[in-house]
């Protein structure tokens, strides 16, 4: 055995549990050790996690992650890396909430205060978050009165909770109240969420206002891990890995995990990135432009008056084809401006890659193709798009094709796609209305939490 092989059974690897958590258990404390501290100056529980017990391994049984085949395209093989196992959820954020509110319990043990969890978000973070808490409580890893999560999120994203014992329980939903922000921005969600977290920082109230991206790197290293022990990597072969990203976390966590591995001797192929974005938040696709390309890109629309459709040529990083040149396809993905914009386009500029925005027309053009793609692996599409909740399989993989076809990746022998989520419309799932309260500041935040 070499000892990268060594190094990954003894610092990496823990157990042959299906979880990524339980399995990579050494590899999680690894990568918490090798994370820069917060620069938050807000409360935050240690890095430190608790022993594995049967209770706790069935607290992280639900991050099951696989890497399901998709066929091939343009020659290249393509790869679904999923882990969106966990039913009550469907999205990768599962890993980091499950680890988040394991540290939170060893806070509460350790000094017997109460810890309020409050996040906004567009979604994601925001169930995963819920379905954890629920789970510690259900598991009796914590008590209600001591664990307790807030979340604020888009209104129009409410589609994506689903019930369970946190809205079921009028204790536990007026403890654990869903709050939904109707207001003509969605990312205001964040700045109102900020003001409420600074607001209460001195109150005494163990507040964790958690979007800090190092709770998300840590999660996602496993991404890194599961590869490196279950991959199929071929001597001379390079890998591009795609994902439809908002701020690229998930990206990130997995480069950590590869950088953690490195520090330990264990060697890993680097790959390429590709990111995927859409019109209304292009971000980090403009970022990656400006500072590669030396110029900020702005598409040239021309209306066709027959069809009622915008078309471009002038950058191939952009769609084709759109019926808005400023559509939201997907809410999941509302992040403007991201401070991890710069460090994405370095990984990129040093490994290769590329970057791209994908319009619904294009999604909608491509769909056949890409719901054949995606056929054989755990997550088929449906075969009527209306039925979809959230479009970020099928616009990462768009992107994917579209990118292949452009010409704008090239040297890679194989596509590893990152999965966000995964819904289809289950309204009988979703919370009522007078299950949730709508907020228009801070202050109703404060009102509703306190």
């Amino acid at each position: 055995m070499s000892l990268g092989a060594r190094n990954f059974a003894a610092k990496i690897k823990t157990t042959d549990s299906e979880s990524v958590i339980t399995r990579y258990y050494n590899g999680v404390r690894e990568a918490s050790r090798r994370c820069a501290p917060a620069r938050s100056t807000g409360f935050a529980p240690e890095f430190s996690y608790p022993v594995l017990t049967d209770a706790w391994e069935e607290y992280f049984a639900v991050a099951g992650a696989s890497l399901s085949p998709l066929g091939s395209y343009a020659g290249r093989n393509l790869v679904l890396l999923d882990l969106m196992k966990n039913p009550g959820t469907r999205t990768t954020k599962t890993t980091a909430s499950l680890l988040m509110v394991a540290r939170a319990v060893q806070h509460i043990d350790r000094t017997g205060e109460s810890v309020l969890l409050f996040t906004p978000s567009s979604g994601n973070k925001a169930i995963a978050l819920r379905d954890a808490v629920a789970r510690a409580l259900e598991l009796k890893l914590a008590t209600p009165d001591k664990l307790r999560i807030v979340t604020l999120t888009p209104a129009a994203t409410l589609y994506k909770f689903r019930r369970n014992v946190l809205t079921e329980s009028d204790e536990l939903r007026a403890r654990n109240p869903i709050l939904v922000y109707s207001g003509p921005e969605a990312g205001d969600v964040k700045n109102i969420g900020r003001t409420f977290a600074e607001a209460e920082a001195g109150t005494g109230e163990r507040v964790w206002y958690s979007l800090d991206i190092a709770n998300y790197k840590v999660a996602d290293a496993c991404r890194a891990f599961y590869e490196h022990e279950f991959g199929d990597a071929q001597p001379g072969h390079r890998l591009l890995h795609a994902h439809a990203v908002s701020s690229a976390y998930g990206l990130l966590g997995y480069q950590h995990g590869i950088d953690t591995m490195a520090a330990l001797g264990i060697t890993h192929s680097q790959p390429g990135f590709l990111l995927v974005q859409h019109l209304a938040t292009s971000d980090m696709v403009r970022h990656y432009l400006t500072e590669t390309k030396g110029h900020d890109p702005q598409p040239n629309w021309e209306r066709s008056d027959a069809d009622e459709v915008y078309e471009q040529r002038s950058s191939p990083h952009f769609p084709q084809v759109t019926w808005n040149p400023q559509e939201n396809l997907e809410p999941t993905f509302y992040t403007r401006n991201p401070p991890t914009a710069p460090e994405m386009t370095a990984l990129i500029a040093e490994h290769g890659g590329s970057a791209v925005v994908v319009s619904l027309l294009e999604c909608v053009q491509r769909y056949g193709t890409v719901r054949h793609h995606f056929q054989a692996s755990d997550r088929p599409l449906p075969a009527d798009p209306r039925h979809l909740a959230e479009w970020s399989l099928v616009m990462g993989l768009t992107g994917v094709l579209n990118s292949l076809d452009r010409g704008l990746v090239c040297g890679f022998d194989g596509v590893v796609l990152h999965g966000s989520g995964m819904y289809v419309a289950e309204p009988e799932q979703m919370p009522e209305r007078s299950q949730v309260i709508e907020v228009r500041s801070a202050e109703d935040v404060a009102k509703a939490v306190l």
